[in-house]
Order: structure tokens, then sequence, then C-alpha cells
């Protein structure tokens, strides 16, 4: 093998070798980052006596499921062009380590109106992360069904 041949192979190699980690670090970066899972449902609260337990309330409840802390700004939805946010009684921002969740809740149900166009959580970094399709479509229709009372 000759001299130029050898530095050509030497060159390939390398060249192969620093892709193959660029994107291994471009992949792994991207799988490390905060994620939130966000999920939604009509529930009661008992054992608060601040709260009738015969209540209906939309609660979110929002958990870290990356790897690295996400800072947590609010809870909300949207109806299209305008969106909304709850005011939550325990205080918002919050820092969720990997698997930390925050729930919050509202009682006012009439946000589940045919407009809603999902429920969502809102990180610093501006990020939005929504509510399953289904399960928004699903209360939606309970709610314009008359299922759920709002009071």
């Amino acid at each position: 093998m000759s001299e130029s041949t050898t530095i050509t192979v030497l060159a390939i190699w390398g060249a192969v070798l620093s892709s193959i980690t660029l994107v291994w670090n471009l992949y792994r970066d991207f799988l490390q980052r905060g994620r939130l899972r966000v999920t939604c449902y009509i529930g009661q609260i008992f054992g608060d006596p601040a709260i009738s337990h015969e209540k209906r309330l939309l609660i979110w409840n929002v958990t870290n499921i990356g790897k690295e802390p996400v800072v947590l700004t609010n809870i909300g939805g949207s109806f299209g062009e305008t969106a909304f946010v709850i005011n939550t009684r325990d205080p918002l921002p919050r820092t969720l380590r990997s698997g930390d969740y925050f729930t919050g809740f509202s009682d006012d149900l009439s946000v589940l109106k045919q407009e809603l166009e999902y429920l969502c959580a809102h990180d610093s970094l501006g990020r939005v992360f929504k509510a399953s399709k289904k399960i928004v479509k699903e209360m939606k229709r309970k709610f314009e069904s008359g299922e759920y009372t709002t009071g």
C-alpha cells in the first residue's frame, strides 16, 4: 500500500468516525433534554376542607419525563387565537427535575367548550407541551353532553 493510499484511507476513516460521533452527540442531547408530559382529566379532591368533594375539577398533571430539569411557568390551554392560563394554588414557576410532577386544577369546566383547541403546559424556554388530543376531545364531548356539572 502506498503512502498516499494510506493517508486517504486514514482521512476517510477519520471523517466517518467524526461524523458518527457528531450524530451520536446530537441524538443524545436531543434525548436528554427536559420534556414534559401533560395529562388532563376530570376529578375530585377529597380531604381538603376548602373544596367540596362533590365539585368536579379539570386537573392538569405535568411530569418531567426528560433527563434535564425544566422550569414549568404555567398551565392552561388555547381557544385558537386566545390562550388562557390557570391561576394555581401552588406557585409557578417551578423547576421540575427528572421524574418530578406538578398538579394544578381549575373548577371552571366551561373551558371545555367546543372552541377549545388544546390544554397545555408552558416552560421557561417558551415550549408548549400539549395534552393528548384524544383525551381533550373526549372531555369536550362529555362536557357538551352535560355529563360534567360545573357546580
